[in-house]
């Protein structure tokens, strides 16, 4: 049911997993974390069906429960991603990079914007 719902997202993980391992396995140079940008699009992925599998437990005829449900599903992927960032740089002691930053910001702006559009398409 997430994958013919959600075919838009499933169809962006598979593209960037598929860029990302060309990029690796081809050893071309780019000045982006290669490895950073896969871990960033796995964990976005997981948070938008994890929050597919929240929202279909919400009462579609209370409008209230539904924006409470998807608020509470950004803030909770803001809070893993905060806490990812931070592990990260506690244990990496190296900067990312803005262009690798800009490219998961990115990523993250699409899958909620995905993840928000189902979620009003849901009635």
């Amino acid at each position: 049911m997430f994958f013919k719902k959600n075919r838009t997202a499933f169809l962006l993980f598979i593209v960037i997993l598929i860029a990302g391992e060309t990029v690796l396995f081809n050893g071309i140079t780019l000045p982006i974390k290669v490895n950073f940008i896969l871990a960033v699009n796995m964990m976005l992925f997981a948070m938008a069906y994890l929050n597919h599998l929240r929202l279909q437990r919400v009462d579609e005829t209370n409008p209230n429960a539904m924006i409470r449900s998807v608020m509470m599903g950004t803030l909770l992927k803001l809070m893993v991603f905060a806490g990812g960032a931070l592990t990260y740089v506690k244990q990496v002691k190296e900067p990312v990079g803005y262009p690798t930053l800009l490219i998961s910001m990115v990523l993250y702006l699409l899958y909620t914007w995905l993840e928000i559009k189902i979620a009003i398409d849901k009635k």
